[in-house]
């Protein structure tokens, strides 16, 4: 049976009101009973209605995530460091996963409101849903999601400079003939890693044949299918750049399964960090992303807007880039 603030007052012969004060820290009780009511309420079991102290707060303690995946170690580590930053200041997350879906992503976006969140943070699946956060009724904080109109603040790697960083090594090393695999064809990300990639080739004044970019889902499957048509159509390629580690070990896994040695072979450099990629066996060459500061900044950046709304204090959107860091491992190697 839920122990509630009356069966608490009823135990310790106190008015309602008095109990209700101590419970909520609030003046109007000594510091005596307040100690008092404090250790009895722990004693029976009592826990507050969080539903209807928001009601009268008009704040629920609780952020929305909508991420596209938990099986990407990348999102993994990002959603660990939102969820630790939202506990450490007395929130709780309400988590979504949309599985790369665009309609359910879009139902999540107007669920997380009805469950009336103080705010949400959303990883978007299409640059096309990001409309939607600009009329949202609270705070939002998008991941990897800018564009120069929107109303919302985002946080990301600088995906520009982490292409170029890859490309620079695979230059420095002596590969001249690279391909590159991409997420998909409409994402921010992906879009910014081939720019900034094709940008140092430009540069270095090397060319990248079009037909050596390919489009895929950011999976294990997609590195695969795209490396064996890749390599099938162009015997000449001597490095692949995927647009993040999960594809790669797809490719290395294609590579493995016929008889080609990544790195003297052929060079393979992929992007994020994930955990796996350092493992013993695989060895990656990759583009860090700073992942757990990333859920604790966009944290941070909704908890600043939240309180700024609370407190009707005017605020303009936040572009926040975070550096790419360059992990060189044994999967390039000079030529």
């Amino acid at each position: 049976m839920k122990v509630t603030i009356k069966d608490i007052a009823q135990k310790l012969n106190l008015n309602f009101s008095s109990v209700s004060r101590a419970l909520n820290n609030k003046p109007g009780v000594s510091e005596e009973t307040r100690k008092l009511v404090m250790k009895t309420a722990a004693k029976m079991g009592y826990r507050p209605n969080v539903i209807a102290r928001g009601l009268v707060s008009r704040t629920t303690r609780t952020l929305g995530v909508i991420i596209p995946d938990i099986i990407n170690p990348l999102f993994g580590a990002i959603t660990t460091g939102i969820i630790e930053t939202a506990n450490q200041n007395d929130y709780d997350v309400f988590l979504c996963i949309s599985n790369w879906d665009r309609n359910k992503e879009i139902d999540y976006i107007n669920a997380v409101q009805q469950k009336q969140v103080d705010g949400f943070i959303v990883k978007s699946v299409s640059d096309s849903n990001t409309i939607l956060l600009d009329t949202a009724h609270v705070p939002v904080v998008g991941y990897e999601s800018w564009a120069a109109n929107n109303q919302f603040s985002s946080v990301s790697t600088d995906n520009i400079k982490g292409g170029y960083i890859a490309a620079k090594h695979l230059i420095d090393c002596g590969y001249r003939r690279s391909a590159i695999i991409n997420g998909p064809e409409n994402s921010s990300a992906s879009i910014n890693r081939r720019k900034g990639f094709i940008q140092a080739f430009i540069e270095h004044n090397l060319k990248i044949d079009d037909s050596k970019f390919c489009f895929g889902e950011y999976d294990i499957e997609s590195g695969y299918i795209l490396a064996e048509q890749l390599l099938r159509e162009h015997k000449d390629i001597d490095s692949i750049f995927t647009n993040n580690d999960v594809m790669a070990l797809g490719v290395l896994k294609y590579l493995e399964e016929n008889g080609i040695s990544p790195g003297k072979d052929i060079g393979v450099i992929g992007f994020d960090n994930i955990g796996i990629a350092s493992m013993p066996q695989i060895q990656l060459t990759t583009v860090k992303q700073p992942k757990h500061s990333i859920g604790r900044i966009m944290v941070n950046l909704l908890l600043d807007e939240i309180k700024n709304n609370a407190e009707n204090i005017q605020h303009y959107p936040q572009r926040i880039l975070l550096e790419p860091e360059l992990i060189i491992r044994k999967t390039t190697c000079k030529k």
